[in-house]
């Protein structure tokens, strides 16, 4: 089970984000401290993350996220001023004490004291034989085309060639065909494709090059991928979708452009900025 939740924080009366998408251990508190009521979220790990000071209406424990044995995620209300969550059908204060269960994948909109608290649950792999259900979706900025790649026994390779960037198919599992490009004496910045064990996997070839949900992935370094995860490449997008599990929204914020569940309602969970004008991505079964 992953141990993690991406948690970021905005203005409700602004829209100012005031805490950018953060990775954290579980489990995570949202509360405030010392004499100038700073706003502060507290992680398993010891990790302490500030948001500004002036939050007096914060309680000092006022809202946790755990870890339920199943892996679902837990919100639990400990303030003394309430924590609502938002959904398309509407408002449910969760009231001192009440609690949400999030399933993983989803992500939960709650607002509280003038704060807009965006949780997103880890994602469990769905992907069970290599290459099904995935699909690689490149979405190039450089030439405005979108194609869908299947990633059945195929690794997809972006090579560097001075300025520009090309891709090239390789056939078997992506840590191998990485060795066969290298030894070819092609500069790969990234390999997406089967690990061998039934998942999909985005390799680091150079690193500075490449980032992963708006994370730089080191040299060959591995990182899973799964629905609606994204890999930028010096401007160029590839984006990992699944014709079952549906469509997704890309944030239009120009610094982000990463992809959400399609909830045109929601605010991106990696910026915070509002997706009513996102871009959306599918695969045609």
């Amino acid at each position: 089970m992953a141990d993690t939740v991406d948690l970021s924080i905005q203005s409700v009366a602004s829209q100012d984000v005031l805490l950018p998408s953060q990775t954290l251990r579980l489990p995570v508190e949202v509360g405030r401290f010392g004499a100038d009521n700073t706003g502060r979220v507290s992680a398993g790990d010891g990790q302490i993350v500030q948001f500004g000071a002036g939050f007096g209406t914060l309680s000092r424990q006022h809202m946790t996220v755990t870890q339920a044995p199943d892996g679902a995620l837990v919100v639990t209300d400990l303030s003394s001023n309430g924590v609502v969550q938002i959904s398309q059908t509407g408002a449910v204060s969760l009231g001192r004490g009440g609690t949400v269960r999030m399933a993983p994948g989803a992500m939960g909109v709650f607002e509280t004291v003038g704060l807009r608290v965006t949780v997103t649950a880890p994602k469990v792999a769905q992907v069970t034989t290599i290459g099904q259900p995935l699909h690689l979706v490149y979405d190039s900025a450089s030439t405005g085309r979108l194609k869908a790649l299947d990633l059945d026994g195929v690794s997809i390779a972006l090579v560097a060639e001075g300025a520009e960037v090309l891709m090239r198919r390789r056939p078997g599992i992506a840590r191998a065909a990485l060795q066969t490009l290298r030894s070819e004496g092609a500069r790969c910045l990234v390999m997406v494709g089967p690990d061998g064990a039934g998942g999909i996997v985005a390799i680091g070839g150079a690193g500075g090059e490449v980032s992963h949900n708006r994370r730089m992935l080191e040299v060959d370094e591995a990182v899973p991928m799964d629905h609606l995860d994204t890999v930028d490449i010096r401007g160029q997008l590839l984006r990992i979708m699944s014709a079952e599990d549906g469509k997704g929204l890309s944030c239009t914020n120009p610094a982000c452009r990463q992809l959400n569940p399609y909830l045109p309602g929601e605010n991106c969970r990696y910026c915070g900025q509002r997706l009513g004008d996102g871009t959306s991505y599918w695969v045609h079964s």
